[in-house]
């Protein structure tokens, strides 16, 4: 049985609150504090506790003080600070960090706490609000092994799973694991439901087809129908998903780790961002994906501007005229991939070369069909007549100025297997 009876909770944002709540229903006596005080005196209100004017007061004779706030800027300001929970902490107390953080925080923190001889868990959360105010949520913990045992029955008031990972830190990079096995499913959702509904089919009978076999996902059970709706007004913001994945991304930049798919669902994620779409829930990532394809197919018939552009030390120059949404390849074969070559191709009649003629070497392999312009000077190839369109002409879209460009929707094309797969690319350089 826990000897604990006072504990101090600090943030009641929309999982905190419930998980406050969750602990005073327990019997236990709790304190809280929250940078809103108004929502401090509702909780209050709400489940006959107390509530504090700073952490450092909520924190006074608690022998737990948990934690559940934005990222590692608040959970500094709460805790080491003047005012912050450490000041009044005493030794032999144990302080709880729910927040999701990076690991660096979690290590710095355990060191503050150490020299006061105060125990740390660092003890991200999953399940969502959900999921605090059901009480089921999902706590995966760094530290030590008593530490750990002096929590895990306290927490049950709204944990249905507590697991120690290992030493400070741990918990944390578990969540990390978390965060990107979800970003990695929603990418994955995102295209084939996109997919789906471009094929004409309706998304709400594909999942009802295929959520009881391998496909199926939390995502998909829960999130197909608003998804259908585009509604996303709820759940976990795209704006915390950014935050905690930049801390997985920065640790297997550490660890000398590349996370394609991670890194390309972020990139998604920050243009949803861009366009408003910040506060989302995460299966707002699909909107990004909608908006590549509707832009893509308006450009084809959109109005378009002129573009310049040239090698890198200026000795050629030329104009192209195309809309301001480009749709470009990106060519794995071996003559691109060495010149970073990235395809915008259009008629020989939208392209102009206005400086450099004389700075120009021609080159030309196997069949002689693809001419290569390289500047004699750079060595740079910003434009040339490939053989899969030979009354056209693709430029490099890195030698673009962008001043006139408002994005670039970029796609592979498996230039090694040319012969297979040029004719996808046949129709770019035609007259429309």
């Amino acid at each position: 049985m826990s000897s604990i009876s006072k504990v101090a909770f600090i943030g009641l944002g929309a999982m905190g609150y419930p998980m406050a709540g969750h602990l005073k229903r327990s019997g236990l006596d709790v304190c809280v504090y929250n940078r809103t005080e108004t929502k401090a005196f509702a909780w209050a209100d709400e489940y006959d506790g107390l509530s504090a004017p700073t952490p450092a007061e909520a924190a006074v004779d608690a022998q737990i003080v948990f934690l559940c706030v934005g990222n590692d800027n608040d959970v500094r300001s709460v805790t080491v600070e003047a005012e912050g929970v450490l000041s009044t902490m005493t030794a032999g107390t144990l302080l709880v960090d729910h927040t999701t953080t990076s690991k660096a925080l979690a290590e710095e923190l355990h060191a503050a706490c150490d020299e006061l001889g105060i125990a740390f868990i660092d003890a991200p959360v999953s399940g969502g609000q959900a999921g605090a105010e059901n009480g089921v949520l999902t706590v995966m913990a760094g530290g030590e092994t008593s530490a750990f045992e002096i929590m895990e029955p306290v927490i049950a008031a709204y944990a249905k799973h507590t697991q120690r990972m290992g030493d400070v830190g741990s918990g944390q990079v578990t969540k990390m694991v978390n965060q990107l096995c979800i970003a990695g499913i929603l990418g994955g959702l995102s295209e084939a439901f996109h997919f789906a509904e471009c094929a004409g089919l309706n998304i709400d009978e594909v999942t009802r087809a295929i959520q009881g076999g391998a496909a199926q996902s939390w995502q998909m059970n829960n999130r197909s129908e608003t998804i259908a709706q585009r509604k996303y007004d709820f759940g976990f913001a795209i704006d915390w998903m950014r935050k905690d994945l930049g801390f997985a991304l920065d640790v297997a930049q550490q660890l000398g780790l590349h996370l394609p798919i991670a890194t390309m669902v972020d990139d998604h994620y920050a243009n949803v961002q861009t366009n408003g779409g910040g506060r989302w829930d995460t299966s707002g990532l699909i909107e990004q994906i909608r908006m590549r394809t509707e832009k893509t197919q308006a450009a084809k018939t959109a109005e378009r501007v002129t573009h310049s552009g040239g090698c890198h030390c200026g000795s050629v120059q030329w104009t192209v005229e195309a809309p301001k949404i480009l749709d470009t390849h990106t060519c794995n074969c071996s003559i691109c991939d060495i010149n970073h070559y990235q395809h915008l191709l259009v008629p020989e009649s939208r392209f102009n070369l206005t400086k450099g003629e004389e700075s120009l070497s021609l080159y030309t392999f196997g069949s002689h069909q693809a001419k290569h312009y390289f500047c004699k000077h750079c060595g740079v190839k910003s434009f040339y007549v490939p053989r899969s369109n030979p009354d056209g002409v693709s430029v490099n879209a890195r030698c673009l100025n962008l001043d006139t460009v408002e994005v670039i929707y970029d796609k592979p094309f498996d230039g090694r297997n040319w012969e297979k797969n040029a004719g996808s690319l046949a129709h770019l350089s035609k007259e429309s």
